[in-house]
């Protein structure tokens, strides 16, 4: 399927600023994507631990085939956010194909940002979607969906303050009260809107805070209409290769939310947990698909973390817009650890807490931020899949140091594009890494 893949960047943009409703009319236009026979479950070729982190969510109904049947996935995935990169090596190396069904089929389809993909996972037209871990908290507050795996966690860098380059040459930001009063842009909603509002809070400046998608924000800088703006890696090091912006705040400089809405969390910079979501209808139906991404997935973060050269290449051919040398430098700000550990349940409970206290979590599942954070992440099927890797000799993110820790102390220190400025990235071979 090659429809959303020949959609340029701006044409999405355009879309879902239009409507909302681009992808779930085009999603439509497609063959159902389970067919239309309803199977029995059937327990041949699972482990029996999977049928019964299954069972948790009730009992199957067989309504989308029996395990074992190939079957056609949509995928909601932002392709111009670092922290979600294991979905685009997953796509474009095509990992998955080893670990689904014969016959299975994978349709990507590409969004910038998070409120497009829960609305395809609440029609159910996505039945995996991947978003920061704060849009990824309203999805489970609207959406039948749950956080089975973290894509991978920041050093605290992918997430930026930039500031127009004019005003930073000409010394007239320099201080947090210079942008006191003045336009700032960002996607309200957004992991880069929790950022913006974190750092006010800790600076006590009130700035003329305005909802401006990442694509409007750039144009808006370039028009001296905004004076800064907050977004997300590749787009800061991108706008300092045009020289539109300067990095002024990353995260690396900052606390984190957790350090004043969940006092319990570990202390850290402020860190951007992505997110792996899924239906709970399909956890309930068919554990073995679930089974088999995830494990796509672990070998996805295997080839980000052993080889990001091949992983910028895979990169790049999705985004070639976007120069080898900033993707590249991204991929140094972030380690890929997809388990959801009892840390990055406490910093999901301080972004939980904040989101509820602003009115962006308001129905009955978030009444309680706390209590729904423990029921909605499911870490027992990524720990299960992990597991069942092991057994074969096969590295996982068992090995990674764990949220929040770092790979090393270079990743304390602000990356450059420039470090990276003569890379030649190229297609090549790659082979799981084996223990």
């Amino acid at each position: 399927m090659k429809l959303c893949d020949t959609l340029s960047r701006r044409f999405f943009l355009k879309s879902s600023l239009a409507t909302g409703v681009f992808l779930p009319t085009i999603l439509g236009m497609l063959p159902n994507p389970v067919g239309g026979r309803a199977f029995a479950q059937s327990e041949k070729g699972i482990a029996k631990g999977w049928l019964e982190l299954a069972a948790r969510r009730g009992e199957p109904t067989g309504k989308f085939g029996r395990i074992g049947d190939p079957v056609t996935l949509t995928v909601g995935y932002q392709p111009y956010c670092t922290p979600y990169w294991t979905s685009t090596v997953n796509k474009q190396a095509e990992l998955w194909v080893q670990y689904l069904p014969k016959g299975s089929r994978v349709l990507w389809f590409r969004a910038l940002s998070g409120p497009l993909i829960n609305n395809n996972m609440n029609a159910g037209v996505n039945q995996f979607g991947y978003m920061a871990e704060t849009p990824a908290l309203r999805a489970g507050d609207l959406v039948a969906c749950d956080l089975v795996a973290a894509t991978g966690y920041d050093s605290g860098e992918t997430g930026a303050i930039v500031v127009r380059k004019d005003l930073m040459d000409a010394g007239k930001v320099k201080l947090p009260m210079d942008l006191a009063g003045k336009p700032v842009g960002t996607p309200f909603g957004s992991f880069s809107h929790r950022q913006l509002l974190t750092w006010v809070e800790q600076n006590k400046v009130s700035m003329d805070l305005n909802d401006r998608s990442i694509e409007l924000q750039m144009s808006q800088l370039k028009q001296d209409i905004l004076w800064a703006g907050a977004l997300w890696e590749p787009y800061p090091s991108w706008m300092e290769y045009r020289k539109l912006a300067g990095r002024w705040v990353t995260g690396l400089e900052m606390p984190c939310t957790c350090a004043a809405t969940n006092k319990g969390a570990a202390q850290h910079t402020y860190r951007v947990v992505g997110a792996t979501l899924a239906l709970q209808d399909w956890l309930r139906e068919r554990p073995d698909i679930i089974a088999g991404y995830l494990k796509s997935e672990e070998e996805s973060r295997d080839l980000l973390t052993h080889n990001p050269d091949l992983a910028a290449y895979h990169i790049w051919s999705d985004i070639p817009e976007v120069p080898p040398p900033v993707i590249r430098s991204s991929l140094d700000m972030m380690v890929w650890d997809g388990r959801i550990t009892q840390e990055v349940r406490a910093h999901l409970k301080g972004c939980a807490r904040m989101w509820r206290s602003i009115g962006q979590l308001k129905n009955e599942r978030t009444q309680d931020p706390d209590a729904f954070v423990d029921e909605w992440t499911q870490a027992g099927f990524l720990d299960l899949a992990i597991s069942e890797m092991h057994s074969e000799g096969r590295w996982t993110s068992a090995l990674q140091p764990g949220f929040p820790k770092l790979l090393s102390d270079e990743q304390r220190k602000r990356h450059d594009w420039s470090r990276y400025a003569d890379i030649q990235v190229h297609k090549a071979p790659w082979s799981p890494r084996r223990i």
